[in-house]
C-alpha cells in the first residue's frame, strides 16, 4: 500500500514538473471562433501543441477578449502581449507603409495581388516591421471590403452625405471623402451598435466578417463595392520571439503555415455568404458598376500615398514593381 501511493505521488509530481516546464504564448484575434480566422488560429494552437509534445501552447482570446485590434496591435509591439492576427488596419498602426495594401483598387486582379504578398511583401516590410518591434510569421487573407448601409448604394453617386464609417486609415477616410460621404472612421468592434444607434447610416467592412456579425439585420443594403483587398498578418513580439529557443520558433513558424488556407476559405466564404444574403427577406444586394469607382480611387492614389507619410513613396514605388513584376 505503502509502495502505491509513493508511486502515485511520483507521477502526480512528475506531471506537475512538466505542466510547469511547459510555455504558453497568449494570442489575441478580433473575429470569433467560428469565423475561418478563428477556425484557422484554433487550427495553429493545435500545430504547436502536436509539434512541440505540450512544450508550447498558444492560449487563444477570440473576439476581442483583450481589447480592440488598435490595442492589442500595441500590446503586442510592446511585449506585453505575444501575438495575434491583425487586420491591415491594426497592422499599419505600427508600420503605416503597410497600409499601401489597402489602397482602393491597387491592384488589378487577385492573382496580381497574391504574387506581390508571396513574393514580394517581405522584401518591403521586413526592415519597417523589425523597426515597430513586431515581426510577421505568414501574411493573412482578410478579404474584400464592402459596404452595408440603411439606404440603398447602387451607385457610387449615392454615397455623397451619407455617413460611412471608414477604418481608421487615411486609405479609407481619404476614398469615401473623395466620393462626398461624411467618413467617420470607427474601429470595427463599433461598428454594430454605431449602425443601431444611426451615428452612421453605412459600413464599409470585410464581407466575411460584416456577414459573421450579422450586419444583414441591421444594414439590409449591401453594396459590392470590393473596394480595397485586405491583407493583414499574424504577427508576433520580437521580444517574445527572442526569448524562444531555436526548436521553438521552429514550432511556431511551421504551424503558422496553415494560415495560408485561409486564402481559399475566406474567398469561398465570401461568395457563399452573399448568395446567402441575397436570399434573405428584405436584403438587397448591389452589384454596380465599378468603373467610376476605381477612377475616383486612382485619382486619389497620390493624395493616400502622401497623407500616409514616412517612407510611404519608397513603399508605394516597390508595389508598383511588384505589380509589374506579377503582371507578367
Amino acid at each position: 500500500m505503502k509502495m502505491t501511493k509513493l508511486k502515485a505521488f511520483a507521477a502526480v509530481a512528475a506531471l506537475t514538473a512538466g505542466a510547469a516546464e511547459a510555455r504558453e504564448l497568449r494570442f489575441t484575434i478580433s473575429p470569433p471562433e467560428p469565423s475561418p480566422w478563428g477556425q484557422a488560429t484554433k487550427a495553429f494552437a493545435e500545430n504547436v501543441a502536436e509539434l512541440s509534445g505540450g512544450e508550447l501552447t498558444v492560449n487563444v482570446f477570440y473576439a476581442n477578449q483583450l481589447g480592440s485590434e488598435q490595442q492589442t496591435v500595441r500590446q503586442i509591439a510592446r511585449g506585453r502581449l505575444d501575438m495575434g492576427l491583425m487586420s491591415n488596419t491594426a497592422t499599419s498602426l505600427l508600420v503605416p507603409e503597410f497600409a499601401l495594401l489597402a489602397v482602393p483598387y491597387v491592384f488589378d486582379s487577385l492573382d496580381q495581388a497574391d504574387c506581390v504578398a508571396d513574393q514580394h511583401l517581405l522584401d518591403t516590410y521586413a526592415e519597417p516591421f523589425e523597426a515597430a518591434g513586431v515581426r510577421a510569421l505568414e501574411w493573412v487573407e482578410v478579404g474584400h471590403q464592402i459596404v452595408f448601409s440603411k439606404e440603398a448604394v447602387d451607385s457610387i453617386d449615392a454615397l455623397d452625405n451619407m455617413k460611412v464609417r471608414v477604418a481608421p486609415t487615411q486609405t479609407d477616410t481619404i476614398f469615401f471623402e473623395a466620393t462626398g460621404a461624411n467618413a467617420i472612421p470607427l474601429g470595427v468592434n463599433e461598428v454594430p451598435s454605431s449602425l443601431k444607434t444611426g451615428s452612421v447610416t453605412a459600413a464599409t467592412v470585410p464581407a466575411v466578417y460584416g456577414m459573421a456579425i450579422g450586419l444583414p439585420e441591421i444594414a439590409p443594403e449591401i453594396t459590392i463595392s470590393n473596394h480595397v483587398h485586405q491583407v493583414g498578418a499574424i504577427l508576433i513580439s520580437d521580444r517574445t520571439w527572442e526569448t524562444l529557443s531555436d526548436e521553438e520558433k521552429g514550432w511556431v513558424s511551421e504551424a503558422s503555415a496553415v494560415f495560408k488556407t485561409l486564402r481559399q476559405s475566406v474567398r469561398g466564404a465570401e461568395s457563399a455568404l452573399v448568395d446567402k444574403a441575397a436570399s434573405m427577406e428584405g436584403v438587397t444586394v448591389h452589384r454596380p458598376d465599378l468603373g467610376a469607382w476605381r477612377t475616383l480611387a486612382q485619382e486619389n492614389h497620390q493624395r493616400i500615398v502622401d497623407a500616409i507619410g514616412g517612407d510611404a513613396d519608397t513603399a508605394w514605388e516597390e508595389l508598383q514593381a511588384a505589380k509589374k513584376s506579377c503582371a507578367g
